[in-house]
């Protein structure tokens, strides 16, 4: 058979493959080799993940309008990455309303961008290997498969009744007719709509339900929810949630004035410390305040300064003419002009935040690191220690085998406006934990060192996170 031949015959049946392919395929290349989740790993990329949720209209305005949009997003991937985020969560995109009575909604409301836009906010998330999450209210499969052609990684399906439960099921099933583990999200309340599979996740949005009132139970309320969570492992993935929109942020709910900060990081701990998947919400992880819920803009703050460097001496100038001014003439002294200092960004702001190795945001960004990469807090059994009666919400997150070389971790919060004395030393011994003292990993205030079991003191509204080691 000749090459010419062999040609005719095989590229007619190459075409619709390319074809198909091409269609299927979009800008955010997901399935790409190297990804968890790519096709290539038994395991879904969502077991572990780091979600973060975004309000399109209030995360960076690029045109000046007062609205943020699809562009903003895509310049800040870099701040994503950073933080260590797996995939964003897009609050829904559409306008509140169609332009016309009667008439669709576009996809995409005009004053937050253009296909096109999300199409290059989309293949530049995938260049920081961050995947795409929409919010779908309306589940219309047709919706789905337009948006799952465009690479989005999945959907969060909002309600509390299970009148979508058809469109859901059908949903479910498109998910894995798409390359790359595409992921359903749903609230507990439409968990019934169908079976659970690998690719669908519940909401736990129980610390939600939290009352904002000053409460003595603050500790015990913190420990029901995360046993709720763990409750809901058994036959599902629960991804739990702290702040949402609409609502007071969680460190006006659980703490005072004086110590909003302190309680940002203890909430990021309960977060991202626990057995679920995590849902940070937009600007959580730089403490920002909202006391009624209403929408905050995210404080970006104006790049730092580059670092002064060393420059060349300045060329000599050249030798001025004799003067024929007579030697008794006077000329007034002028100070020369120094030139500008740069002003340090805002300590409240991202880019100010960035350079304080004690902000929220770093330790976030610490908490995201021990949440993807310490085995224990991966995959290991979380128990959950009483002491609510001294405000203090305790949990040991422990391997299967604890030994020197992967000992189980010790996470303490103080949930109250003073010092916590607490003794772990029987629980330890409870728990046929062998141990004395913690190890630092991880600390909420500047202090440094280990600490013995017996007593461990933590500062108010303060966060510790140990190795247990004898």
């Amino acid at each position: 058979m000749t090459q010419s031949t062999l040609k005719s015959k095989i590229l007619p049946r190459l075409v619709p493959f390319v074809l198909t392919f091409a269609a299927a395929a979009s800008a955010q290349t997901i399935a790409r080799p190297g990804w968890t989740g790519s096709g290539l790993s038994t395991q879904s990329w969502s077991k572990h993940a780091v979600l973060y949720e975004i309000d399109t209209r209030s995360f960076q305005d690029t045109n000046g309008d007062g609205i943020g949009d699809l562009k903003g997003i895509a310049q800040h991937l870099d701040y994503l990455k950073a933080l260590g985020v797996d995939a964003i969560l897009l609050e829904p995109l559409t306008a509140a309303a169609p332009a016309q009575p009667g008439s669709q909604p576009a996809p995409i409301d005009p004053a937050l961008g253009t296909i096109d836009d999300f199409d290059d906010l989309s293949l530049q998330a995938s260049r920081h290997n961050i995947r795409i999450l929409l919010d779908l209210p309306n589940p219309d499969p047709g919706l789905a498969r337009f948006w799952l052609t465009r690479g989005v990684a999945g959907f969060h399906i909002p309600g509390s009744t299970d009148a979508n439960a058809a469109a859901i099921q059908a949903i479910q099933k498109l998910l894995p007719k798409y390359a790359g583990q595409r992921i359903l999200i749903t609230d507990a309340e439409l968990a019934a709509a169908g079976k659970h599979s690998p690719d669908q996740l519940v909401l736990d949005s129980e610390i939600l339900r939290i009352p904002s009132s000053a409460s003595a139970n603050r500790a015990a309320e913190l420990r029901a929810a995360l046993e709720h969570s763990q409750a809901m492992l058994r036959s599902a993935t629960p991804v739990l949630v702290t702040d949402a929109a609409g609502l007071p942020r969680s460190q006006n709910r659980f703490a005072d004035a004086a110590h909003e900060a302190d309680a940002a990081k203890l909430i990021g701990t309960v977060l991202l410390l626990n057995r679920s998947v995590s849902l940070i919400y937009a600007g959580q992880e730089l403490g920002l305040s909202s006391p009624t819920g209403a929408p905050v803009t995210m404080p970006w703050g104006p790049p730092p300064a580059p670092p002064v460097t060393d420059t060349p001496p300045p060329a000599p100038k050249p030798v001025p003419p004799p003067s024929t001014t007579p030697s008794d003439t006077y000329v007034p002294y002028v100070r020369p002009v120094a030139p500008p200092k740069p002003v340090p960004p805002d300590p409240a702001t991202a880019a100010g935040q960035d350079l304080n190795p004690n902000s929220t945001l770093n330790f976030y960004r610490q908490l995201v690191q021990l949440h993807h990469g310490t085995s224990p807090l991966r995959d290991g059994e979380e128990i959950l220690i009483n002491h609510d009666d001294q405000g203090a919400l305790i949990w040991v997150r422990k391997p299967p085998v604890p030994s020197q070389q992967n000992p189980a971790i010790v996470i303490l919060c103080n949930l109250s406006g003073k010092p916590l004395v607490v003794s772990l030393k029987d629980d330890m011994a409870r728990l046929h934990l062998r141990g004395s003292f913690l190890r630092k990993i991880l600390r909420s205030d500047d202090a440094l060192g280990s600490m013995y079991l017996d007593p461990i003191t933590i500062p108010p509204f303060g966060v510790y996170v140990g190795e247990l080691r004898f």
